[in-house]
Parts: C-alpha cells; sequence; structure tokens
C-alpha cells in the first residue's frame, strides 16, 4: 500500500504515540517537502520518504495556491503523480480538491482505524486515541462521526 501523509496526520498521530506503528503498515508512505517545512515541533521518521514533485506538479501547485494550504496541495499533486492508494488530508476542503482530482482520501481517523484492523492497535487503544485527538489535542469529529467510531470499535456500550 502506497500512502502520502498531510502535515495534520503526521501531527496527530505523532501527539498520541501512534506515528511509528505506520512503519508495520506499508513500507511505501511519503510525504511532500512542503509537509515537512510545515511540520514545526515534529520531525517526521525515517520511514517517512520525502518525495519532490515532477516540474509540471509543482506548477500546478503553485497555480492552485489559495484556499488550501501548499503541504495539502502537493500532498494531493504528489499522491496523484506517484500513484498512491491513498492521500492522508482531514481538511475538508483539502478531501474535495483529492476527490475532484481522482485521488483516494483517508484522514488520521481511518489511520487509526486501519491501525486497529491490522491488530497494531486494540480497539480500546484505538478508542482512546480517538478521544485524545478530540478532547485534548484539537481534532473535531462531529458527535455522531464519534459515536459511530465508538459504536465500531467497543460496540453498544
Amino acid at each position: 500500500m502506497k500512502i502520502v501523509l498531510n502535515t495534520s496526520p503526521i501531527i496527530f498521530l505523532s501527539k498520541v504515540d501512534s506515528l511509528k506503528l505506520l512503519a508495520d503498515v506499508s513500507d511505501d508512505i511519503y510525504t511532500p517537502a512542503a509537509v515537512v517545512n510545515e511540520l514545526y515541533e515534529v520531525t517526521p521518521p525515517s520511514f517517512i520518504k520525502v518525495a519532490t514533485l515532477s516540474i509540471i506538479g509543482s506548477a500546478y501547485v503553485q497555480g492552485a495556491l489559495g484556499r488550501l494550504h501548499q503541504g495539502e496541495l502537493e500532498a494531493i499533486i504528489l499522491a496523484q503523480e506517484i500513484a498512491a492508494d491513498y492521500v492522508v488530508l482531514d481538511d475538508l476542503l483539502a478531501r474535495r480538491k483529492a476527490h475532484y482530482l481522482a485521488v483516494d482520501v483517508i484522514g488520521t481517523v481511518g489511520l487509526l482505524l486501519l491501525l486497529e484492523k491490522r491488530k497494531l492497535l486494540s480497539a480500546e487503544q484505538t478508542w482512546q486515541k480517538m478521544q485524545q485527538l478530540t478532547e485534548q489535542h484539537g481534532m473535531y469529529l462531529s458527535p455522531q462521526l464519534l459515536q459511530q467510531i465508538k459504536n465500531r470499535l467497543l460496540g453498544n456500550h
């Protein structure tokens, strides 16, 4: 599985001590240089490959800057250029842009659920990490989505 990470998933996963677990999900995890530049306090682990866009991809990003950040645009275009299975984005506008460009998207929540599915986290650990992200680290998830995730992970407790 080939994955491209944007800034927020790297930051959020590092805050809940789960970023290193991605090494057991795939050997093909990438991030563009603009994302690395946006990571002020987090250093991506060495298994995350920093990739450069093509000249055409870079030109597209420069022309498309506006409502999306450079890191988001570079992540989407990099995913397109390397035929990634997923680009990992949390921002709704960025997710819409990726869908528009026919790039499959998951978010930080999707990665945590993937870690649980692969048995790298238990259901309880995954739920605890979701709670930490929303209650302590500023990730917004609607109450309905949180309830769906809780029900999926823990049943109807």
